[in-house]
């Protein structure tokens, strides 16, 4: 095992728990339409503006951001090679209801089976609920997207390749 797939591995285990806690409360209410995502504080949380990650965000958090919206266009293009440029070439992808695909190939053949036919991707809304960075290389993104009649939780954790983001694991259920 490599190690930056075991410093990936750890931080999942840190970070993936608390995350996936606070973010199912916050997806319900907001797939209700209690309130947007930008609305929503957790009691005793300080919003200052240096804690929020912005497509500025020289922390890296936003340029995450950015990355994630980029795999977005690429779902909605329905351009499988785009889609795969998105992912790290050892990147994991959890997608509900398959099985887990790992390497860029296995992304690929995942994504052009997911892709097929246009399964309404092209109609489908993302919405980017948090971005949170984890050092200078790591970023954790949580999203909720519109895919037909489903409601998406998805959680993608990022890694600077360079100057670029990829996605290094990606995981998704229904909310």
């Amino acid at each position: 095992m490599s190690k930056i797939f075991q410093r990936r591995a750890l931080l999942l285990a840190a970070i993936v728990p608390a995350l996936m806690v606070a973010g199912c409360a916050a997806n319900t209410q907001a797939m209700k339409g209690a309130a947007s995502p930008t609305e929503m504080e957790s009691p005793g949380a300080d919003t200052s503006p240096e804690d929020s990650a912005s497509p500025g965000d020289t922390a890296g958090g936003g340029q995450a951001e950015t990355a994630v919206q980029g795999f977005f266009d690429a779902l909605k293009s329905g351009d499988v090679d785009q889609v795969t440029d998105t992912f790290a070439d050892d990147a994991v992808v959890l997608l509900a209801g398959q099985p887990t695909a790992e390497g860029s190939e296995a992304i690929k053949s995942l994504f052009e089976k997911q892709l097929q036919g246009g399964n309404g991707m092209k109609q489908a809304t993302h919405t980017i609920d948090e971005t949170r960075t984890a050092g200078a290389d790591d970023a954790i993104v949580r999203a909720t997207s519109k895919q037909g009649n489903d409601n998406m939780r998805e959680l993608f954790v990022l890694t600077r390749e360079g100057e670029e983001w990829k996605i290094s694991q990606f995981m998704n259920n229904k909310g």
